[in-house]
């Protein structure tokens, strides 16, 4: 029997490791910290735009191609057609939600991607984990192409959580 999780994530790893391309050991470390700083920023832009819920403005920082990934604490999304329907309705319900976020890790996978770890809270969790896996897009922007969300300390899940649950 196949199994659907890996069927959605076997090409967004894929997508990881091709986007990938040059290794970390090509770069020197002044290109490095460069490299992390940008990612970091587009990361704190991100958490912004979030607190605006302009979800036009929102879903520019996201990879716009069917390759993009969302996985949430009991929801896989596979491209971008189903995370841009859940992230607006989810903005909808909850203009009164604000998001914080620290930086705890970035780590440079290559020239083009980076990995992103942020912990934070809304108005409504208390704690929440977001990994966030970047690319450089055409246009020199680093942009979420897989995003990750967790509730370490949320118990039994008995349903979707309201951003990932089908309309």
């Amino acid at each position: 029997m196949r199994n659907p999780v890996r069927s959605l994530l076997a090409p967004a790893s894929v997508a990881i490791v091709a986007a990938c391309g040059a290794t970390t050991s090509e770069l020197t470390d002044a290109q490095r910290v460069a490299i992390t700083s940008e990612v970091n920023q587009a990361i704190d832009e991100l958490f912004e735009a979030r607190n605006t819920h302009d979800v036009d403005r929102l879903l520019t920082y996201y990879l716009d191609e069917d390759d993009f990934a969302y996985v949430g604490l009991v929801d896989v999304k596979s491209g971008r057609g189903a995370f841009n329907q859940i992230t607006r309705l989810w903005h909808r319900a909850n203009p009164h939600v604000t998001f914080q976020h620290q930086i705890l890790h970035t780590q440079v996978l290559s020239p083009t991607s980076a990995l992103v770890v942020s912990r934070g809270s809304t108005t409504d969790v208390e704690v929440l984990t977001w990994t966030h896996v970047l690319t450089r897009d055409d246009r020199g922007r680093w942009v979420i192409a897989h995003e990750h969300e967790a509730w370490p300390h949320c118990g039994d899940v008995p349903k979707p959580h309201p951003m990932t649950a089908e309309p």
